[in-house]
């Protein structure tokens, strides 16, 4: 069934969530959605989209449809695996699997990237071999931006260069 054909008081399956990402009502977190007729957990829920806590669960009940809602302020980006000089920053690959997350579409000078959308922690970046990293917004087809970071902080510290 599509996520618009479930009422709001019915449970929510992986097929249920995954069309929910597919036609564009959530954001895909980390990982893609299995597929399967299987009822979801709070969990799994939060694990899969970008969705606000859901409080009035606990983290192994089944929440339902109406229990759901996208998060905003969470914003999803492609960041390089490693760091290096600022000449050689945007040559480095950005993987599709590495995704960080911050607070605002446009990072500028101060702003912390994070391993996760609920900011809890920051993305690990202490072994790095330099400070320029090369990141994009997550999906866009652009060439994306250079940096250079606080690797201890995962904080840009200077202004970013399109690359």
């Amino acid at each position: 069934m599509s996520w618009a054909g479930l009422a709001s008081n019915q449970c929510i399956t992986y097929n249920n969530l995954k069309n929910a990402v597919d036609t564009g009502v959530f954001e895909k977190a980390e990982a893609a959605v299995p597929p399967g007729s299987q009822i979801i957990t709070r969990a799994a829920a939060e694990q899969y989209v970008v969705i606000n806590p859901i409080t009035s669960k606990a983290m192994n009940q089944l929440p339902v449809k109406s229990d759901l809602t996208p998060s905003t302020g969470a914003f999803k980006f492609n960041i390089s695996d490693n760091g290096t000089n600022s000449a050689g920053a945007c040559a480095l690959f950005l993987d599709p699997a590495t995704i960080a997350w911050c607070n605002t579409p446009t990072p500028v000078n101060g702003t912390v990237f994070y391993a996760d959308y609920r900011f809890t922690t920051i993305f690990p970046m202490s072994s790095y071999s330099g400070p320029f990293l090369h990141y994009k917004t997550y999906g866009s087809t652009g060439n994306g931006f250079r940096a250079r970071f606080d690797l201890g902080t995962s904080t840009i510290n200077s202004n970013p260069v399109a690359c």
